[in-house]
């Protein structure tokens, strides 16, 4: 199997397909925003409030450059923002099987307005409503278009054979 790396937007659901493919397929995964908390030793949200956008940027691909560099790593749940940095794409192309996780923009703008913990989509200390995210979204959707693979719909068991036989 090759590794496979999930990139989207926020609330794309990233982490939950890696945490259930996986179970389903008994690999070791990462998530990259839980990998970069612990390095930082601090929360995503923490970071950004005290340091700012462009240094958890940084430590970011550091960490993303150490997880593709551990070839135990099988399955990575990347962050949404990751693959907007410089060189991110190739990196990731030349390391696995990229899928982009890319629900409904409706979908995503119902997910994300119930969670107050995503410290990029707050602007002078105020979240962003539906239209911000939707602008927020189109900003950012050209950095998923490198992937191997685009799905719209919820990850199927049959995602996970395809998968399993890469």
């Amino acid at each position: 199997m090759k590794r496979l790396f999930f990139i989207g937007y926020m609330g794309a659901g990233k982490s939950h397909a890696a945490k259930q493919f996986a179970q389903a397929s008994g690999r070791p995964y990462v998530d990259l925003d839980d990998a970069v908390e612990l390095a930082m030793g601090q929360t995503i949200q923490a970071a950004f409030l005290e340091h700012g956008e462009a240094y958890f940027r940084r430590h970011e691909a550091k960490v993303l450059a150490q997880v593709i560099g551990d070839t135990t790593i099988q399955i990575v749940a990347c962050g949404g923002g990751a693959t907007c940095a410089s060189g991110v794409d190739q990196m990731l192309i030349r390391a696995g099987h990229v899928v982009h996780l890319d629900p409904a923009i409706e979908v995503l703008i119902s997910r994300l307005l119930k969670q107050q913990h995503r410290p990029v989509l707050t602007r002078r200390g105020k979240p962003f409503d539906a239209q911000g995210i939707q602008n927020h979204w189109l900003e950012r959707h050209a950095c998923y278009a490198f992937a191997h693979e685009r799905l719209s719909e919820t990850v199927s068991e049959e995602d996970f054979r395809r998968w399993m036989e890469l």
